[in-house]
């Protein structure tokens, strides 16, 4: 048995594929991205493989490169697309510090966030728009992206607010020209 097995859901079999296709260690993985490691294991066996061992790719560039990972975030299931992929606002769930513990991720929750008790509304306004009204999965092909229904999170900085408004704006615009 090696080291591998000490990353959370790496079994026996995935163990064997990591050490066939180089990987000895934890530090071996370091850096390596899970699209890879994804790729590489397909084409290991041949064939594509399921995409739940996707999600547990993410699960393992995950924990390989966060220094203290959150042992609830390890879980794989936390990694699939609705969680990293782009909410209708274009932040990654996956990536929020209150999920999943305190946040189940925007498409579950239907846009109730937490900070919807510090503005008074329902839902969020991105939510609302994009999803209930619009009918679509994010606001990437929205020709006001963004506009002013982009909230700013009271429970942070303005500095950080501008951040993560820039980040999930080049997230949904990324989107947008990749499809």
């Amino acid at each position: 048995m090696s080291e591998l097995k000490n990353i959370p859901n790496v079994g026996k079999a995935t163990e064997q594929d990591l050490l066939a296709m180089g990987y000895t260690d934890i530090d071996s993985l370091k850096g390596v991205s899970a699209q890879t490691l994804y790729e590489q294991e397909c084409a290991l066996r041949g064939f594509t493989l399921d995409r739940c061992q996707l999600y547990l790719c993410r699960a393992v560039e995950y924990f390989v490169n966060t220094d203290r990972p959150d042992p609830q975030k390890c879980k794989w299931w936390f990694w699939k697309d609705e969680f990293v992929l782009p909410s209708p606002c274009g932040a990654v769930c996956a990536e929020c510090a209150r999920f999943p513990a305190e946040c189940g991720g925007c498409r579950k929750i239907e846009g109730k966030v937490f900070w919807l008790q510090y503005t008074g509304q329902p839902v969020c306004a991105v939510y609302d728009c994009c999803v209930n009204g619009k009918k679509q999965q994010d606001c990437a092909a929205c020709a006001e992206l963004p506009c002013a229904r982009f909230t700013a999170d009271p429970t942070i900085s303005p500095e950080e607010n501008e951040a993560n408004l820039q980040a999930m704006v080049a997230r949904l615009k990324a989107r947008q020209t990749n499809g």
